[in-house]
């Protein structure tokens, strides 16, 4: 049996929730280049906008999973690794490229 593949381009799971408060940024998210109209501030905090069911900067044409603001992505995104214990459980939940979790929302025609 082999090892499962990580490709994160190719996978996106970790970019999919349902909590719009799900990507909060740090204080030192200051000084990336984040759009402003993909952030909002609630209580103080400001987050990245999931109302989508998905992060607003995920790019999910071409049958890839790509950030728009890689060079840019907040420091949560940054520290999230490739094949960690929260890696499996996003892919668990969501699915490659948010399959599973699209497909609870009824974003994807059912099997026949």
């Amino acid at each position: 049996m082999s090892a499962p593949s990580f490709d994160c381009v190719s996978c996106g799971a970790c970019c999919f929730s349902r909590n719009p408060r799900y990507l909060q940024l740090l204080p030192w998210d200051a000084s990336r280049n984040l759009p402003s109209e993909s952030l909002f501030t609630e209580g103080g905090n400001t987050y990245v906008s999931f109302a989508c069911g998905h992060c607003v900067h995920l790019d999910l044409s071409a049958g890839k999973a790509a950030c728009q603001v890689y060079e840019d992505r907040p420091e949560a995104c940054r520290a999230f690794r490739a094949g960690s214990f929260e890696c499996v459980k996003a892919r668990r939940a969501n699915g490659i490229m948010g399959v599973t979790a699209r497909s609870r929302e009824g974003d994807l025609p059912k099997a026949g």
